[in-house]
């Protein structure tokens, strides 16, 4: 092995440093040079003196009180009685059965009225929906991160994160590719009486055994027709009660308030030609839908929330058409509701007949259908798309409510 000269070099920063540590330690040597000075009757000056400018402070007398003014800890539009709500994001303890009290509704059987025809699709219109389903679920560009993955019996697991397509705009590209092969099947006549809507607001206040209550909720995309509904039936419902929750108050979980504005809001406006409401397509997303005791959102809770959204739409269409002191409705107004989170699917037909909430001899009226399934899987599978489990049967309901006409 070669041996190399040795370079005796200083590292320029550590000698730096060890330098500035030696000189710091260094203390002021006396040079009794004051001590002559003095001596020889020379006066000596401070430094400090004529370093530091001097600032004269002028003083002044203040009238009135000092300090910034007191500001005022009332919230906005504060009141003394308290306000019930429920918003997009709830989910009712009792579910359906709570949402039926709140609302003094009836459910007199199962599934749709019998006026509605369910009829089957064609094998070309099928073919379109499978395309569409694999559009809106799998084939979208979007890639955002999804919310995380948990499994109840292993709640400490941390999955790793997922990207790809948000329930949101599943819901939102689901239900536009399925209204607009709905709408190449029917007649041209038909689609020009309808007018599709995006995020309309509607609000509802009301009383109900003593409690000031206000509905608060957004319908995702909203159907709109040229005239309303006809009602289902006239059937007399006072024999139907109404379910019995005690011990449980019919205004659990709902959010109270002082800070609030009490209106009625109806978002689309009278003159407009298409103002009525025929159908409501809500998105159920069980990541934004939740309780308030942080427990898995059931069925029967889902359904409550499709039938608080019926209501407020259609209570505030009523009070915008016939005033806002009505009470016993000149007509009864129906709407049809279908709530989806792009697989699973409900629909719903709602009929109110009564604003007076408190009252036992009218009462307002509500058909459901089971929730149904509109595909098993959808997904990539070794590189490749696959559908399974493909029901045609959801098809057919949402082409029934499109063309209901009567």
């Amino acid at each position: 092995m070669r041996v190399t000269q040795i370079l005796l070099k200083q590292h320029i920063g550590r000698h730096f440093q060890n330098h500035w540590h030696v000189q710091g330690k260094r203390k002021v040597l006396e040079t009794s040079a004051e001590t002559v000075l003095k001596a020889k009757g020379i006066k000596i000056e401070d430094p400090n003196e004529f370093l530091k400018e001097k600032v004269v402070y002028e003083r002044f007398d203040i009238i009135g009180v000092k300090g910034p003014k007191p500001q005022c800890t009332t919230p906005p539009n504060w009141h003394e009685r308290p306000l019930l709500t429920y918003e997009d994001h709830n989910a009712l303890l009792e579910g359906l059965a709570q949402a039926k009290v709140l609302t003094n509704t009836v459910q007199i059987q199962e599934g749709l009225p019998n006026k509605y025809l369910i009829e089957d699709i064609s094998r070309e219109l099928n073919r379109k929906v499978k395309k569409a389903i694999f559009g809106s679920h799998v084939f979208d560009a979007e890639q955002q991160k999804l919310e995380k993955i948990k499994d109840p019996e292993r709640p400490a697991f941390n999955f790793p994160r997922v990207y790809g397509i948000t329930q949101k705009r599943v819901f939102k590209l689901m239900i536009d590719k399925l209204l607009g092969l709905i709408e190449t099947s029917v007649e041209p006549n038909l689609v020009q009486q309808r007018y599709l809507a995006e995020n309309l607001y509607f609000q509802y206040p009301f009383e109900r055994n003593g409690d000031l209550i206000q509905f608060q909720l957004v319908g995702d995309i909203v159907l709109l027709s040229e005239k309303p509904l006809s009602p289902i039936t006239s059937v007399n419902v006072n024999e139907f009660e109404l379910p019995n929750l005690y011990p449980v108050k019919p205004t659990v979980t709902l959010n109270e308030t002082n800070s609030y504005i009490l209106e009625t809001i109806y978002p689309v406006t009278i003159p407009s030609s298409k103002h009525h409401p025929h159908t409501l397509f809500i998105n159920f997303d069980k990541e934004y839908v939740k309780n308030l005791y942080e427990e898995e959102v059931t069925e029967d809770q889902i359904f409550g929330r499709a039938l608080l959204k019926a209501f407020t739409a259609a209570a505030s269409y009523a009070k915008s058409q016939f005033g806002e002191d009505v009470k016993k409705l000149p007509s009864p107004v129906t709407l049809q509701i279908v709530q989806t989170s792009g697989r699973q699917f409900q629909f719903g037909v709602f009929q109110l007949n009564t604003l007076d909430l408190d009252s036992s001899k009218m009462r307002n009226i509500w058909y459901q259908t089971p929730t149904m399934t509109l595909f098993d899987r959808c997904a990539y599978v070794l590189g490749k798309p696959v559908l399974e489990g493909y029901n045609r049967t959801v098809m057919n309901h949402l082409a029934s409510f499109y063309s209901n006409n009567n």
